[in-house]
């Protein structure tokens, strides 16, 4: 299947007056068409700076100082600003974190997905406005016509989350990048939202890249996964060989999946946790950056930083040990 994104050696940093902070250092993988990939790890991995750069939403201090990023085979990474605005939200779309500040609250739905519309597609204001409702309706939302005059401080949480996902598919992109878009909702919407995305995606036939710290949601959606930590991928592979069919894990991978708790655990038992934290990215460590927190680490790791490997057909990992240990 042909590769829709591809990100080659990646390296994003912000300048600031302490030195450079390595934000996204080298990271590389790809989305094929019609498929998701779930970006996972704690915060501070650089899931969120990755999805960044591939539409060069930058703050002033911030810019790629290697690698490159190619879509549909151009490499987008080279784009000025013009050229960049007609991929943004036409080509590529993104949902992000919260929907209350993501959305303008002194405009109306119609006139935020209208804009995109009208932007893009060269639509008129009527037809516009004719397809916004159109798209409220696709993202199944009750009362369309009166949702679309609302504002986003008139609905819940949960309806702000779909008007986002409509204004993002609005101009049906190959490309639909979601940034932890149900961390605000509780467990309920979250599934609605989650079957939602599935249900578009088969009908649209957009790629997803899902970015998210809850690996029962990239289990549930994903059919590819790329492990991140320290804003390097220290593991990609199918979903089947991270959760399951696989004799080698990262350790950190390995860590994420037994922190997870489980209906059939003991309730004597304690929950298993990664030690330490996620190091300040002005200050990381020799050698392989996860080491300092590894139970599995040697004097090789502590000195030396392992490449992206593959260890199976589909399945790599930079990790010096990468045999699996026990079962999940």
């Amino acid at each position: 299947m042909a590769k829709l994104l591809e990100i080659n050696n990646l390296h994003t940093y912000f300048e600031t007056k302490r030195g450079l902070i390595k934000a996204v250092n080298g990271v590389s993988l790809s989305i094929e068409e019609g498929h998701t990939l779930g970006v996972v790890g704690e915060s501070g991995s650089g899931k969120s700076q990755t999805a960044m750069s591939i539409l060069k939403l930058f703050e002033k201090n911030q810019k790629i100082y290697d690698g490159e990023i190619k879509f549909q085979g151009k490499v987008i990474s080279n784009y000025n600003a013009k050229e960049m605005s007609k991929v943004r939200g036409n080509d590529i779309s993104m949902i992000f974190q919260e929907p209350m500040t993501s959305l303008n609250p002194i405009f109306t739905v119609n006139r935020q997905i209208s804009e995109v519309l009208m932007l893009h597609q060269g639509m008129s204001k009527k037809e516009a406005e004719q397809h916004s409702i159109e798209m409220l309706k696709a993202v199944k939302i009750a009362n369309p016509e009166q949702v679309n005059k609302s504002y986003p401080f008139q609905l819940s949480g949960g309806m702000r989350q779909r008007v986002m996902i409509a204004m993002a598919l609005a101009c049906k992109p190959k490309l639909l990048i979601a940034d932890e878009p149900t961390t605000a909702l509780d467990v309920t919407i979250q599934a609605q939202i989650l079957y939602l995305m599935n249900e578009l995606k088969r009908e649209m036939g957009t790629s997803i890249m899902f970015i998210t710290h809850d690996l029962g949601v990239i289990n549930q959606m994903a059919d590819d996964v790329a492990v991140m930590y320290c804003g390097q991928v220290v593991e990609t592979a199918p979903v089947d060989k991270i959760f399951q069919d696989s004799e080698h894990i990262h350790p950190y991978t390995e860590g994420l999946l037994t922190s997870i708790p489980r209906l059939n655990t003991d309730r004597s038992s304690k929950l298993e946790v990664i030690p330490g934290a996620v190091p300040h990215p002005l200050n990381l460590p020799k050698g392989c950056k996860f080491a300092p927190r590894c139970k599995y680490a040697t004097a090789e790791c502590r000195e030396n930083e392992p490449e992206l490997k593959e260890v199976s057909p589909g399945h790599a990992i930079r990790c010096f040990h990468p045999v699996k240990r026990g079962k999940q």
